[in-house]
């Protein structure tokens, strides 16, 4: 099922990075990692992914600049965000999905939730038209 979907892993504490690396590839995801906001971007405007998994508190550049930037990069724009992030507040969550954020996650993190919200992330997006019943 998730063979051949790439991610990319993004933050800057390395253990984070090891466990999300390991369970999404017990899970059959590629997984490619970046440390900073700026190796994020220019990782992801090289290679193809189909997730960026990005956390907020990062040296050079934050989450929020790194979300920002991707999504005014008109050959990466597309590319789903999944935050995920210590900032469990009801502000920060909204942000970021304000940002452009297909889903927002806090750490510590379940690995059930964590798999679940990458295979919901990497679902293509309903289509709009008849999605509701009339009247409503």
């Amino acid at each position: 099922m998730s063979a051949s979907r790439r991610i990319l892993v993004v933050d800057d504490d390395p253990s984070v990075v090891d466990v999300a690396t390991m369970v999404l590839s017990s899970a059959s995801y590629e997984v490619a990692s970046a440390r900073t906001g700026l190796e994020a971007l220019r990782i992801a405007r090289r290679e193809r992914f189909d997730l960026v998994l990005l956390d907020i508190n990062m040296p050079e550049m934050d989450g929020w600049e790194t979300l920002r930037l991707l999504k005014a990069d008109e050959a990466i724009r597309d590319l789903p965000v999944l935050m995920f992030s210590v900032k469990g507040e009801i502000r920060d969550k909204v942000h970021g999905l304000q940002e452009g954020a297909v889903d927002y996650m806090t750490k510590p993190f379940a690995i059930d939730e964590l798999l679940l919200r990458v295979q919901r992330a990497l679902r293509p997006p309903p289509a709009r038209a008849g999605m509701y019943p009339r009247g409503v």
